[in-house]
Formats: C-alpha cells, sequence, structure tokens
C-alpha cells in the first residue's frame, strides 16, 4: 500500500520538472526552437520505446485487463452523455462548448506515465499502456464529433485517421501487446535499449507539458473554465473509481484508472480547437488552470483510492 506521504513525495517531483520546464520557457533557456523538436522526438520515439517495452514484457492477466477496459469505456461513454446532456447548463455558445467538453475528457499522458512509473513501477507502466490504448482512440473521436458539430469549423473528419491510426503511442502499445501475446522476447540488448530510451521518455515530457503552459491566457475565464476543472478532476475520477468498483477492476488497475482519469486537460487538446474551430482562448486556460490544481487534487485521489 502507498500512504499518504509517499505518495506525496512521489508526485511531487513531478510536478516540479513541470514547473522547472514552464520556468526555462519564460526565460528562453535553452531557446524557443528547443522545445518543438523536444515533444517531437518524445512523442515519435521516446514515449512509444517506452510503451512498447512495457507492454512486450508486461504478465497479461486476461480478466483483469478485460473489466479494466469495461470500466474504463463504461466512464467514458457515461461523461461523454452527461457532457452532451448538460450543454446548455455549461456553456455560453456552441464553440466554449467543445473546449469544455475536451477539457473534461481529454487527459496529459506525459504526467500520467511519469506519476505511474513514480507509484506502481513497471507493474503500473502496463497498465498505463491498456489505458491509453483504449482511451486515446475513443477520446479522439468523441472529441472530433463534438468539434465538428459544434466548432466553427465543419469539416475535419480526417482528423480521426491523422490522430489515431497514425498515432505513435497506440502503435507502439499495439506491437508491444502483440509482441507478448505472441510469446516473443526482446534479446537483451534490445531490452535495455529500450528501457534506456523510455526512462528518458519522462522528464523531457514532463518538461515540455511545462513548457506548453499558456498562462497568459487566464484572463479567458468564467463559468466553462469552472466546469471544466470540476468535471474533469472530480467528477471523472470518481465516475472511473464508481465503475471499476460495479465491474470488479482489482485495486492496481483501478488505482491507474483513476489516476488518468484524474489528470489535467492535454495540450494537444489546443491543436485539435486550433484545426477544427473551437474556442482555443478557452482551451489553453482549462489545461493551464486544470495542471495547477492538479498539483493538490492529483495526490488526495490516489490516496483515497488505495
Amino acid at each position: 500500500m502507498v500512504y499518504t506521504p509517499s505518495i506525496l513525495a512521489s508526485l511531487l517531483p513531478v510536478f516540479l520538472i513541470i514547473i522547472c520546464g514552464y520556468g526555462f520557457k519564460k526565460i528562453k533557456f535553452p531557446g524557443d526552437d528547443f522545445w518543438p523538436g523536444t515533444e517531437r522526438i518524445v512523442y515519435y520515439f521516446l514515449y512509444p520505446a517506452l510503451l512498447f517495452s512495457s507492454s512486450a514484457g508486461a504478465s497479461w492477466e486476461f480478466f483483469s485487463v478485460a473489466s479494466m477496459v469495461w470500466a474504463i469505456l463504461s466512464a467514458m461513454f457515461i461523461m461523454s452523455g452527461l457532457l452532451l446532456l448538460l450543454r446548455p447548463r455549461l456553456s455560453q455558445n456552441d464553440v466554449s462548448f467543445t473546449s469544455v467538453f475536451q477539457g473534461s475528457l481529454r487527459f496529459t499522458s506525459y504526467i500520467g506515465f511519469a506519476a505511474v512509473f513514480a507509484l506502481f513501477s513497471d507493474e503500473g507502466l502496463y497498465l498505463a499502456a491498456v489505458f491509453i490504448t483504449v482511451m486515446i482512440p475513443v477520446v479522439n473521436v468523441l472529441c472530433v464529433m463534438v468539434l465538428v458539430r459544434y466548432g466553427g469549423q465543419k469539416s475535419g473528419w480526417h482528423w480521426i485517421f491523422t490522430t489515431v491510426i497514425k498515432n505513435p503511442l497506440i502503435l507502439a502499445c499495439l506491437a508491444g501487446m502483440a509482441f507478448n501475446l505472441l510469446g516473443l522476447q526482446l534479446p537483451a540488448m534490445a531490452e535495455n535499449f529500450t528501457t534506456i530510451i523510455g526512462r528518458g521518455s519522462l522528464p523531457l515530457g514532463l518538461l515540455a507539458v511545462g513548457a506548453s503552459l499558456q498562462m497568459s491566457a487566464l484572463k479567458k475565464t468564467g463559468r466553462e473554465l469552472i466546469y471544466a476543472c470540476l468535471l474533469k478532476l472530480a467528477l471523472m475520477p470518481l465516475l472511473m473509481w464508481l465503475c471499476c468498483t460495479l465491474i470488479g477492476v482489482d485495486r492496481l488497475s483501478t488505482a491507474v484508472a483513476v489516476l488518468f482519469a484524474a489528470l489535467p486537460g492535454s495540450p494537444l487538446s489546443y491543436i485539435l480547437a486550433k484545426q477544427l474551430g473551437g474556442d482555443t482562448k478557452l482551451m489553453s486556460s482549462i489545461i493551464a488552470v486544470q495542471t495547477g490544481i492538479s498539483m493538490v487534487s492529483l495526490p488526495v485521489i490516489i490516496r483515497l483510492v488505495l
């Protein structure tokens, strides 16, 4: 069992690295050109290596994984239904609603990986791989559908294919799972190679999250921002916990699922909002505020689950 002091001790360095990334970006160190390249190498190379090695070396238990998948999907669709049902009350206009919707569902996987590894080591990483393999396609499809329906730009279905089918994180997870299920084993040198690369992704990914925060967007405030924070950081993890409990998911899988459900919104939400006519100022505010609040809310939620 992980007790409160060790939870705080494990998660505090995660957020300190994010703060460092934000500070480095503000003082332009090592330079503005550094961050786009860093994000790309983390997203397309380092994190896929981490997910592949975690998935390929995991000891899969079908029942545990299957029950976790059902819980994830149940929580996701319940939250989506609630958001659509409450749409007139959640935002002043349709464009703002798209940002509330994204802010209530999407998650910063970089923080999730680092937090899971800090708390649960390698055993938690393969469960995190299961989570994002299920969640990323579903979340992307739902968010694109809502943006196409309610956003300012009525096109963009190709995003479903470019952000889901070609997503390197999903491909790495699927490749690792296939490798595992086929009973294959990585040579020692290849295993060490992917492990070293994967570990390097954690600090760089967190620094990139901090550098992506746009605090200047906080001038855009209002009830939409408050709703998005409450829905994502409180209601979503509660729904995930309820679904895991009712379906009978084991304790560790429940903790990982709830941790990811309680993560702040993803910087990728801003990119999607910009491409498909969402409210980019509100989206930036939601990401920045949720990230700040999660420094307090995430340890509390994990302590309650454990």
